[in-house]
């Protein structure tokens, strides 16, 4: 299946942006953001943590992206990456005490994970799954200035998002702070390794367990092909003129 293009994904965003404006009530706006966080099962989290030539030692190597969320999707089978959620409860304000994904939770501060360094941030697909429930799911691709996931990243996926002002996660440059949409679920696809002890050490990353109500599905689950909110349509293939790389490239975040 052919992948979308620069201009396939600039009309997904589109339709992102569309839906977040149609949120009502506590899902209309943004939550402070603490840390990110990276479920899976306890072994795997031992293995990276383990020392000598059988374990980790405390790096979490990326690795291939599979095919979760829309088949056309760019970065599918393309980008090595880790994911990490950054959406939080609601009523608590952190990471949600059941996870799909695994008991054990890697939890790293948010601020200096995505914006600290010399990162940029790209909207790469928009996606629900068939499960009779109304989450959507975004994904934004943070990649490192120069590397190999930052150059096709700059082919494939087009415009990076502006950090400190776009629909779906932005920091704060007066407190650092960091804010997610609470409209869409947004997965971060982190591109570089992860020198979990080096965090710890700085006092920037912590464990914690909670209840799993399962685990990853190998090689990820399809989008549901019938939503009108997150696939497009024929006419959203032709219409090229909506699309403006000059005038109309800011609106995409006009969303305050």
């Amino acid at each position: 299946m052919e992948m979308y293009s620069k201009h396939d994904l600039e009309r997904l965003m589109d339709k992102s942006i569309s839906y977040l404006h149609s949120r009502k009530g506590k899902y209309s706006g943004y939550q402070e953001c603490s840390v990110v966080y990276r479920n899976k099962s306890a072994s795997y989290f031992n293995n990276i943590m383990r020392s000598g030539r059988r374990g980790g030692n405390g790096i979490m190597a990326t690795y291939i992206k599979d095919n979760n969320g829309d088949p056309q999707c760019p970065i599918n089978n393309n980008l090595d990456g880790l994911f990490f959620s950054c959406n939080t409860d609601f009523d608590t304000g952190m990471p949600p005490e059941h996870s799909p994904f695994g008991e054990k939770r890697l939890c790293i501060d948010a601020y200096e994970m995505l914006f600290a360094d010399d990162h940029k941030m790209y909207f790469s697909d928009f996606y629900c799954f068939d499960h009779g429930k109304k989450t959507h799911y975004v994904t934004i691709v943070v990649t490192s200035l120069g590397t190999y996931a930052d150059e096709f990243c700059q082919q494939h996926l087009g415009k990076n998002l502006n950090p400190t002002n776009n629909p779906f996660i932005f920091c704060c440059q007066v407190s650092n702070t960091v804010h997610v949409s609470c409209g869409v679920w947004v997965e971060i696809l982190f591109t570089d390794d992860v020198d979990i002890r080096y965090l710890m050490q700085q006092e920037l990353a912590y464990f914690e367990d909670c209840e799993s109500t399962g685990y990853s599905k190998p090689n990820g689950l399809p989008k549901n092909a019938y939503c009108h909110h997150c696939n497009l349509e024929d006419s959203d293939y032709s219409d090229t003129e909506s699309c403006s790389d000059s005038d109309d490239s800011d609106n995409y975040y006009s969303w305050r």
